[in-house]
């Protein structure tokens, strides 16, 4: 009986602890939706996903798209985002210098989480260019 506990637990950690990471944009978004479908009312322009090795979801999602205004008024309701100042709270800033293709500028609008004091997470539109960008991180 021991032998079979200790086999099952070995078993466990073997397969959970497996990292997934991709810099093909679609595959970035399909990672961070959890689905295998990309959605119509998206143009995915560039995109980064990490999935650490762990057991429990920890990810970092970074994504460059052009949704269409209804989409991105679903995600923002869905999701309880309020808008900032870049100055709250930027932290999550040093996340984004490798990444020289995610450079919102001053004319995006900045949403974050409500608890955004402890999430680091930003989402970033621009009305009139109708270009986002989003990161998001849980658990890292």
């Amino acid at each position: 009986m021991r032998k079979l506990i200790l086999f099952f637990c070995s078993l466990t950690l073997l397969v959970s602890c497996w990292s997934h990471s991709s810099s093909n944009p679609e595959n970035a978004f399909r990672y961070w939706t959890k689905s295998n479908s990309l959605p119509k009312e998206i143009k995915i322009l560039r995109g980064e996903y990490y999935q650490s090795p762990h057991f429990t979801l920890e990810y970092e999602v970074f994504l460059k798209f052009k949704p269409t205004k209804e989409w991105w008024y679903t995600f923002k309701r869905q999701n309880k985002l309020v808008e900032v100042k870049a100055s709250d709270n930027d932290d999550w800033m040093s996340f984004t210098s490798d990444l020289g293709w995610f450079n919102p500028d001053h004319n995006f609008t900045i949403y974050a989480p409500t608890d955004y004091e402890w999430n680091r997470s930003r989402y970033f539109i621009d009305y009139d260019k109708g270009i986002c960008y989003v990161y998001e991180t849980l658990g890292m």
